[in-house]
């Protein structure tokens, strides 16, 4: 079941200052600070989601833990994970499927439904029960508190059930002023109150007679609500009335003129309100605050709203589903006074202030505020790809193509680039040391910049080619040993500085990873204890300083996938990675007993947008992760920074949610609790499950079959079991469930007995097996040998012909690289895992100028001999997850995976320089070739035409705008 959410940064405007009178209020109590509405994640489920019906007329939550929402297609249950619709009139009793009001029953558990057609429904012990009807129309449910269900009808008045069946009916007979009763209950003190279209009314207990109540005009009254004060609310078409004694009302104030649908007010005296056409309001010691569809309710007609066990809000709309809870993650961008969505390094200050290096400038993160570094100044929209603080609290900043900054808190005191002392304008990542100076990771090797005795500023060149063969520097750390390790795009390289009279000199020394999984390139590198942690294209390495030893966690160690960009550890000592899918969390405890050989497996969570992440593409950074001084972790996003407190998810698996078990079914047919199933039986299956809503796609599941499991099986996020051909003997099935690294709850179980056949003995099956396996190991082996020989002839046949035919039909047989159809494939192929993992591509297509003047010139075979040579370019320049093509004639086109349209456009710059800078003297002396490129991006064009076109749209701008450079379109 797919969720739809968003985190929305709910827009907080005050439209009263004033308090909540003091009547609601524990004078008593000290004043806590309210969490705004802005603070909370909220999550939206409509019919796409697997409601049955986008209006939800109320919400109850039985003693399981389950949701319960009456809907006009039936009543729905909801554990978190899954919608169960009860829509089958011949299984419920039910005149009609639309549903408008629902009540729960502490007394045995029993969930009562009725609306349309007055039918009444009790669902019990997963059975359904009709009570006597009250046509045409059930407008509310209620309990007692002596277990007496109260029935208000549009046309019946009041009625009273027990035992699930009517004992009594309150009608015009009785004082009543209408028959048409929106909502009637019992209060604290015996009284039955009576809110109806002609106004409200109440049969005082020991009476005999309902009376007016006189201080509320006599209008439609639509809902009642008592206090946490055992004072009365009443909800009416022209605002809210609060009760001042027995019978006395006045409106409510601050004033609320909307029509009030529904009330709730929390254990801390909030109250929620939720109205016909003004959306959700709440009230508290702050005031109001207001929420409709301009801040992101799907619609202002709120329905319900309740709180559950965990905290979380649950408010119904006409629109859909919302829930308010508790969010893993703040997220801030822009909106929040970032500088920039886009962000790539972070850093923190002695005062534990957040620096945020954005591709539009620096901010800074603190306990009051989020502001700009430097306004005003170079750094401004300066695009950071870099940051690093000094012991003397200096901030190294590295640009993109800037250069360096150094900032001294007030201001800008050095500036270097490639004009002086830098090799490349461009600074991946910065590592400072007091002794030895400042590296800088370039797409031209490692720059050292540090002070002579003259104190002055002198640089070195660290090149890497000669030793890794690629001077591209992604990342650089120095270890505690002052070594410095280095990653380029084609390896892992360490180095040993050596101070020399004037200058140093360098050591490298190349690091051979191809025994871990082939990992070439790693994006970060940190230090913890006595390991080294590089967090690569193929997993994170992991390298023992003092032992001199390698591990890698990856697919094969549990983890969903390979590729990570940065690396770190909170204060609990767990394990953060950063990936383009979301931020990876280990426990400590687990990444420890599979470094000591005591596992195999990585017990991990993943987390994502659901969590409150604005996105969970965590970028590549000088760094991108961050575990800050009080041991929070943030994280470097591609819209905003977000942070986690690990507190925050030790806190929510403190709770565990309590687990059931739904269904248990031998052979497709139920069994019920303590049965002997038939020695036929040949499968059980368990289905179980825990509804929980803070994490719900995160709650973990162990099982354990005693007589059959020696200890609990771990099932993860699977919340089903089945067990086959199970021994003769009594078994009990015990489930469990927590959020992740939390407490596990207190399990369900279920008890049964399988009987079985003569047949199904151990000595049976060993001898029928030992006879079987002789005759057919006879039969079979002679026959094997013939048809093993006919097969591997046809096989040699069929593999030649298949080869020669897949590659003349993919291939282009000039530059050997793929051709158009090949492309295409790749295209669609790309495009449908971005869909999945919610990444984009980009799509570059290059045409050659002139190129028919040069086969006009030249004649084709210096034509073809330029194709070609631009196909090795072309190849050279890309990445190894990239993809190029001959897109037919003088045209080729490159698939640039994980981007978005800025890298792609950087990347077709840099092969358009290549070239135009390119040599072609051994074909026609003096020649000169350029290219015109179009670029587009899947984010802007999702489907495969309209990116094809956009990008054709794009090249034919190049072309019509003078050759020779690169057009995008947005």
């Amino acid at each position: 079941m797919k969720y739809q959410f968003s985190l929305l940064l709910v827009t907080l405007f005050l439209s009263l200052k004033v308090s909540v009178a003091a009547a609601f209020v524990d004078e008593n109590s000290a004043e806590n600070e309210i969490r705004p509405l802005s603070d909370y994640l909220i999550r939206h489920w409509e019919t796409r989601d697997g409601l049955p019906h986008n209006s939800i007329n109320e919400i109850i939550q039985d003693d399981k833990g389950y949701l319960w929402f009456a809907t006009w297609q039936g009543p729905t249950r909801f554990n978190g994970r899954r919608f169960d619709i009860y829509d089958n009139l011949r299984e419920t009793g039910l005149p009609d499927i639309g549903m408008y009001t629902l009540a729960y029953s502490p007394c045995d558990g029993s969930v009562y439904v009725a609306g349309n057609r007055g039918g009444i429904a009790r669902f019990y012990d997963g059975h359904w029960q009709t009570l006597q009807s009250a046509p045409p129309f059930v407008n509310d449910l209620a309990i007692d508190r002596n277990c007496n269900l109260w029935v208000s009808t549009s046309t019946l008045g009041t009625l009273v059930y027990k035992n699930n069946e009517r004992i009594a009916q309150f009608t015009t007979e009785h004082g009543l002023d209408s028959m048409f009763i929106f909502d009637s209950f019992v209060d604290s003190d015996g009284n039955l109150w009576a809110a109806t279209n002609k106004g409200l009314q109440v049969k005082k207990a020991g009476k005999s007679k309902f009376i007016d109540i006189t201080t509320i005009p006599e209008d439609v009254i639509i809902t009642l609500f008592e206090l946490n004060d055992n004072r009365l609310l009443v909800g009416t078409e022209k605002g809210l009335y609060k009760q001042v004694n027995d019978t006395e009302f006045e409106p409510f104030k601050p004033e609320i003129d909307s029509r009030i649908s529904t009330i709730f007010q929390t254990a801390d005296d909030q109250i929620w309100l939720g109205t016909y056409q003004d959306g959700l309001l709440r009230i508290n010691q702050s005031g109001i605050e207001r929420l409709s569809t301009k801040q992101g309710l799907p619609n202002n007609h709120v329905l319900d709203i309740i709180q559950d066990k965990e905290g979380s809000f649950w408010v119904a709309t006409h629109g859909g589903l919302v829930q308010f809870r508790d969010s893993l993650f703040a997220s801030y961008t822009t909106k929040n006074g970032l500088t920039g969505d886009y962000v790539r390094a972070i850093a923190e200050n002695k005062d534990g202030a957040i620096i945020v290096g954005s591709s539009v400038g620096v901010s800074v993160i603190d306990e009051f505020d989020i502001s700009p570094l430097a306004a005003d100044t170079l750094l401004s929209n300066l695009s950071v790809l870099s940051l690093a603080y000094d012991d003397e609290q200096k901030l190294y900043i590295g640009s993109y193509t800037d250069g360096l900054y150094i900032w001294d808190g007030e201001n800008i005191t050095r500036h270097f680039t490639s004009d002086g002392l830098l090799q490349s304008n461009e600074v991946r990542q910065i590592a400072v040391d007091e002794q030895l100076g400042i590296f800088l990771a370039t797409p031209n090797g490692v720059t050292h910049l540090y002070q002579n005795t003259q104190s002055t500023w002198v640089s070195q060149h660290i090149p890497l080619e000669d030793v890794l063969s690629n001077d591209f520097v992604m990342a650089l750390y120095l270890d505690k040993n002052e070594k410095l390790w280095v990653s380029s795009g084609a390896g892992v390289a360490q180095i040993e500085i050596v101070a020399k009279e004037e200058g140093f000199n360098y050591q490298i020394t190349p690091i051979d990873l191809t025994h871990l999984n082939n990992a070439q390139l790693a994006f970060h590198i940190t230090e913890r204890g006595d390991y080294l942690w590089l967090a690569t294209d193929r997993g994170l390495i992991v390298h023992n300083i003092n032992k001199n030893s390698w591990q890698i966690f990856n697919r094969d160690t549990g983890l969903p996938f390979d590729n990570f960009m940065s690396v770190a550890f909170d204060g609990d000592g767990n394990l953060w990675l950063g990936s383009s899918r979301g931020p990876i969390m280990v426990e400590h405890d687990s990444f420890t007993e599979v470094l000591n050989g005591q596992a195999d497996t990585l017990d991990f969570q993943r987390y994502t947008e659901v969590d409150g992440l604005e996105s969970a593409q965590i970028n590549t950074g000088g760094p991108s992760i961050l575990e800050s001084s009080d041991g929070r972790i943030w994280l470097a996003t591609s819209k905003g920074i977000s942070v986690v407190d690990p507190n925050t998810i030790t806190e929510i698996g403190n709770l565990p949610p309590e687990v059931n078990i739904e269904s248990v079914k031998a052979d497709n047919e139920p069994v019920i609790f303590g049965e002997e199933l038939s020695a036929d039986t040949d499968r059980i299956v368990f289905e179980f499950v825990a509804p929980g809503y803070l994490m719900a796609e995160h709650i973990d599941y162990q099982v354990r079959l005693e007589g059959f499991d020696e200890d609990w099986v771990d099932k993860n996020s699977f919340n089903s079991v089945e067990y086959t051909t199970l021994p003769a003997k009594d078994y009990v099935f015990q489930v469990r469930a927590r959020y992740p690294g939390g407490q596990w709850s207190q399990p369900d179980y279920f008890s049964f007995r399988q009987s079985a056949h003569f047949w199904m003995q151990p000595w049976f099956w060993i001898i029928a097996s030992l006879i079987t396996a002789l005759l057919v190991l006879v039969v079979v082996r002679a026959r094997l040998n013939q048809y093993n020989r006919t097969r591997l002839q046809l096989e040699q046949m069929v593999k030649e012909k298949t080869a020669d035919l897949e590659t003349m039909a993919r291939q282009d047989p000039l530059t050997n690289l793929g051709n158009r159809r090949a492309f295409d494939e790749r295209l669609q192929h790309e495009l449908n895992r971005c869909r999945r993992d919610g990444t984009y591509l980009s799509l570059v297509i290059i045409d050659v100028d002139y190129f028919k003047e040069v086969n006009d010139r030249y004649l084709h075979t210096i034509g073809d001999k330029v194709l070609i040579r631009l196909a090795e370019i072309l190849n050279d320049e890309i990445r190894d997850i990239d993809y190029v093509a001959r897109w037919g004639g003088e045209e080729f086109a490159v698939l640039i995976t994980n981007s978005e349209l800025e890298i792609a456009r950087e990347a077709s710059e840099r092969m358009r320089e290549r070239i135009a800078t390119t040599l072609f003297d051994d074909l026609v002396e003096d020649m000169k070739i350029t290219v015109s490129i179009g670029v587009a991006s899947s984010y802007d064009y999702a489907d495969h035409s309209s990116l094809l076109v956009a990008a054709d749209k794009a090249l034919y701008q190049a072309k019509s705008e003078g050759r020779n450079r690169v057009e995008s379109k947005p």
